[in-house]
């Protein structure tokens, strides 16, 4: 089970470095509501820099808005930079 979810980790990487801009899109619109708890994970924070690094401005706003949104009871920002504190 781990080694297919690094596998799929290493795979979204790869897409999200060399492959089509629509692809790029795709990936990074379905992990867009997931970016706070994947920045927690070692492996799946690769990911979400690579994001950030190939995602157009659109995307990288829609990634943005996803950790500095805050709700009642709900601040992203503070558990990101929580969870950076080794």
């Amino acid at each position: 089970m781990l080694v297919s979810l690094l596998f799929s980790l290493v795979l979204l990487q790869h897409v999200l470095e060399r492959g089509k801009s629509h692809e790029r899109s795709q990936i990074i619109t379905k992990l867009a509501g997931q970016v706070v708890t994947m920045s927690q994970n070692k492996f799946a924070s690769n990911v979400i820099e690579k994001s950030f690094q190939h995602g157009d401005i659109v995307e990288r706003d829609l990634l943005i808005r996803q950790i500095v949104e805050q709700t009642e009871g709900n601040d992203n920002l503070l558990v990101c930079m929580i969870a950076a504190i080794p």
